[in-house]
């Protein structure tokens, strides 16, 4: 991975100007008489790319710090465990920043010649349609960014979710093309430091997300799908897609949010017990050596997290209260701490899950698996281990607990998705999952609705983002035939 602190801050200014230069039609500007226009014109390659990594970063970022909460990973001081956001942040991120600038940089790809920044360009596409997808459901795309075109209408999540397979199918096919002298990515791809092959994994990567997102929609054939695409995907923990941050002038947004905010009194998240409970014995009778690497307890001998919808407080506590939080130290609130996006470990649960499927006829209530999903499922788990950097020995002696180490005939879509619900801390994915499954207590560990649960809800989980004001202003027509009650459920898992 490569990280230049000269280039991330040149990427914000670049950002800040370009941005706008970009958004001539859907998000405003004007055209014959725009100051920038001989920036837009001369600016290269080798500079759009890095603010639309760092953008699509935060973007994630942004959507894990509301759904997150909704996951039981965290709380927050002010909760919204149960009420409707419109994730603002995120959309801006999306739009404004990254969708607007890979519409330019896939025209000027395809002026010069450059196949691999056109790769490059429809992978970070889908991605952020991905995302984009599952925050709102329906979103403009086909007519977001065509000329003069100021209330373009929404595509369905089914749409997107074909586009998002085609927009992949193509990026293989661009990155798979001999690179041009002058438009081969280097520095500038701050995730991969240019290496294609790394592109194209991401490319595989998504797919297998994408397939698995519909196990609803047909398991088997969702499943085949994935396992598909999963083989071509990630090996190894060093082709995880992420952004990285060098603990000086670029922190990592969790350090700043979480640690920091708190350090400085601020409401800042916390972990939450669902998390913290599958870890410390309670909801299983292991004790997961990953505990102490993501949460603080001030040195207590017990973890205790916050109870959703009533942030701070832990009934099983001596005082009531909780007792975790993040640190300087902690792994995901370090400082130079990496926001990851794919990674090796989540597609060995999806393996795992794809091949339980398969072996079990779609059945997810089913008990014992194959092989191949149970060797993924402990790869997954290994993975992740080494990702945080918990010591060889103590994730060994985890594998080895005997109710981690099931064999494949006791292998169980709750264990899979227990483990993966820890290897993707604070990763969006994980609501997507208990989506997909219908907030299911028997595969998510008992999982239930927070306290205090928002009584317009009638006792429903929230599955959806509002859309944002700004947009409902800028485009209401068209945000009026897709709005949906939050506790809608999505196409995709519906």
């Amino acid at each position: 991975m490569i990280q230049s602190k000269k280039l991330l801050s040149a990427t914000v200014c670049i950002l800040m100007v370009f941005a706008f230069v970009a958004c001539e039609n859907y998000l405003g500007g004007d055209t014959n008489n725009d100051p920038n226009r001989v920036f837009k014109d001369e600016i290269g390659l080798d500079a759009l790319l890095p603010p639309i990594l760092v953008s699509t970063g935060e973007a994630q970022f942004n959507i894990a710090s509301t759904f997150s909460r909704y996951a039981q990973h965290i709380t927050f001081p002010v909760e919204i465990a149960q009420q409707e956001t419109q994730l603002n942040g995120a959309w801006t991120e999306i739009y404004l920043a990254t969708l607007n600038n890979l519409d330019v940089m896939e025209e000027k790809a395809n002026e010069t010649g450059a196949a691999n920044y056109l790769g490059i360009t429809k992978v970070m596409q889908a991605m952020n349609l991905m995302l984009a997808t599952n925050a709102w459901e329906d979103i403009p795309w086909s007519e977001a960014f065509q000329e003069d075109e100021f209330t373009p209408s929404y595509d369905s999540q089914e749409q997107i979710y074909s586009d998002v397979n085609t927009l992949l199918d193509e990026a293989i096919t661009e990155l798979q093309q001999s690179p041009t002298e002058f438009n081969q990515p280097g520095d500038d791809d701050i995730v991969y430091g240019g290496d294609i092959s790394k592109w194209i994994k991401t490319a595989y990567a998504l797919k297998a997300r994408a397939a698995i997102h519909l196990t609803e929609k047909g398991a088997e054939s969702a499943a085949n799908e994935a396992l598909t695409a999963v083989s071509n995907a990630y090996t190894a923990n060093a082709d995880d897609f992420q952004i990285n941050y060098n603990g000086e002038a670029d922190l990592n947004p969790w350090h700043t949010s979480a640690y920091l905010a708190a350090q400085t009194g601020n409401p800042a998240p916390v972990q939450a017990d669902q998390l913290i409970d599958m870890m410390n014995g309670t909801t299983y009778p292991e004790d997961d050596p990953r505990l102490p690497i993501i949460a603080d307890n001030g040195g207590a001998a017990n973890y205790y997290g916050s109870e959703s919808g009533n942030h701070g407080n832990n009934e099983d506590a001596p005082d009531n209260s909780s007792n975790t939080s993040f640190t300087a130290d902690t792994y995901y609130s370090q400082a130079n701490a990496p926001i990851l996006l794919v990674t090796y470990a989540e597609m060995k649960f999806i393996e795992a899950e794809a091949a339980f499927l398969v072996e079990n006829d779609g059945d997810e209530m089913a008990t014992g698996a194959s092989q191949q999903a149970y060797d993924a499922y402990l790869e997954g788990i290994r993975a992740h281990m080494d990702k945080i950097g918990v010591d060889a020995s103590d994730w060994d002696d985890y594998l080895n607990e005997p109710t981690v180490d099931v064999g494949a005939a006791n292998l169980t879509m709750e264990l899979i998705m227990k483990e993966k619900f820890k290897a993707l801390f604070l990763n969006p994915e994980v609501y997507n999952d208990y989506r997909r499954y219908d907030f299911d207590d028997q595969i998510f560990g008992e999982l239930s609705l927070p306290a205090n649960h928002n009584t317009e809800l009638n006792g429903n989980w929230i599955q959806r983002a509002v859309y944002p004001n700004s947009e409902l202003s800028r485009n209401e027509g068209e945000v009026g035939k897709v709005q949906k009650d939050i506790a809608t459920p999505m196409w995709f898992y519906n």
